[in-house]
């Protein structure tokens, strides 16, 4: 593996240098009436160190010095270390293992091999630094013990970066931001039922009293303009009863039918209501149909608030399983997102709490209709490549990401997998 490969290979330049820096090693003799020629001119056996700056500012003569055993033994303990270490390997020879976990859709195991936006990332950021990949697929547990105990170079599945993760290895840059969403299932209440609690509901009584505020105060005074006419009484019952029929005729463009304004302040009543209340009574309707709509979609769970006591699903040893604690919630642990949309499926749990990313794309892909995310995003994460602690690949990899961003190969690859942010 690579990390015991790279100490090896520095365990040798290290004795290396070592042996170098001794063989250099000189006595300081500063001694005025040392001799500063060898007794014999041109005896091997002796060798000269050439007086540096600082000697000849000092007025101190060249030292001769010579060979005895620790310079033997400095150049033994460097060929020894040679012989048994490996030589260091070049860049482009260097092998990783990146472990990683099925998460859709940053990992999929695709014919053999694997796909998705972490590993289209980690295979631009390889070609980067030169290194080649062997994928080894882990559960997602099994894949952040594997990282710190050194048995694997790299870990690539969504690993989002958080305090107590930093302290045991370490991170890359970000490279994408997240946070947990949650999935349940669509109400299969009858459409009647759902109706009526729709039409229960605070938002659209606001928009009926609203409505039904400006029908009152148009045929009021549309009453008081035409009262006595031949289509509107002169009683107030039934003449507001009348003014009432002309106004939603009115505003919902049927026409008058049997009661039209007959004097020109009634007309102007009914020129008042046409301008402003057709345009209300379109409101109205658009935010009806909205919210009834969004009443098909209804669960009976909107939000994190609705956790609390509710079976919750999520994969073992993510970030979600603190958060499900926290909010209250009954918590089953699986070892696969696969395996927690069939607890939902089957009405085993309630509800999944998991990354928004694969969760979206169950939605989108094998949802049927069957299933909706709810409420806000929750606990907002940032997804990192993971390393051992200590490892010499983090730099490199850090400086691939950047220049993945500012060469614009990085939202190609994000366009790719979650569609363009234009």
């Amino acid at each position: 593996m690579l990390a015991a490969t790279s100490r090896a290979s520095l365990a040798t330049l290290g004795l290396m240098r070592i042996a170098m820096l001794v063989c250099r090693w000189q006595v300081p003799l500063p001694m005025p009436s040392l001799q500063a020629e060898p007794s014999v001119p041109g005896d091997l056996s002796e060798f000269r160190k050439p007086a540096g700056p600082l000697r000849e500012a000092a007025g101190l003569p060249a030292i001769w010095l010579k060979p005895g055993w620790l310079p033997r033994f400095a150049v033994a303990i460097a060929a020894f270390a040679a012989a048994i270490l490996p030589a260091p390997l070049p860049a482009q020879d260097l092998e990783v293992v990146v472990g990683v976990s099925n998460f859709p859709p940053l990992v999929m195991e695709a014919e053999g091999s694997f796909e998705g936006f972490d590993i289209d990332i980690w295979n631009e950021v390889s070609d980067v630094i030169g290194v080649d990949s062997t994928y080894r697929l882990m559960q997602f547990g099994d894949l952040i013990e594997a990282l710190k105990n050194g048995e694997i170079d790299v870990a690539v599945a969504g690993i989002s970066i958080t305090r107590d993760r930093e302290l045991e290895m370490d991170f890359s840059h970000p490279y994408m931001n997240s946070g947990l969403r949650i999935l349940t299932t669509v109400d299969d209440d009858p459409g009647w039922l759902r109706l009526l609690r729709f039409l229960a509901t605070t938002a659209t009584l606001k928009v009926l009293g609203s409505l039904i505020a400006f029908v009152l105060l148009c045929a009021h005074i549309l009453f008081l303009a035409e009262r006595g006419s031949s289509d509107i009484s002169n009683q107030y019952f039934p003449g507001i009863l009348e003014a009432c029929w002309c106004v939603l005729a009115t505003i919902t463009t049927v026409g008058y039918g049997d009661v039209a304004p007959r004097r020109w302040l009634g007309r102007f009543a009914s020129a008042v209501v046409m301008l402003i209340g057709i345009s209300l009574f379109g409101v109205a309707i658009a935010q009806l149909s909205a919210g009834l709509m969004m009443e098909g979609l209804r669960s009976e769970i909107a939000g994190p608030e609705d956790l609390d006591g509710r079976a919750v699903a999520t994969v073992a040893g993510t970030t979600s399983t603190a958060v499900a604690i926290r909010l209250g919630a009954r918590l089953h642990e699986v070892e696969t997102i696969g395996a927690a949309h069939r607890l939902l499926e089957a009405g085993e749990v309630d509800a999944i709490l998991f990354d928004a990313a694969p969760l979206m794309r169950y939605v989108v892909e094998d949802g049927n209709n069957t299933v909706t995310i709810v409420g806000p995003l929750i606990e907002r994460q940032d997804y990192g490549i993971a390393f051992p602690a200590g490892s010499e690949l983090r730099e490199s990899v850090n400086r691939a990401l950047l220049e993945l961003d500012e060469s614009g190969r990085y939202e190609r690859i994000r366009a790719k997998w979650f569609g363009s942010s234009d």
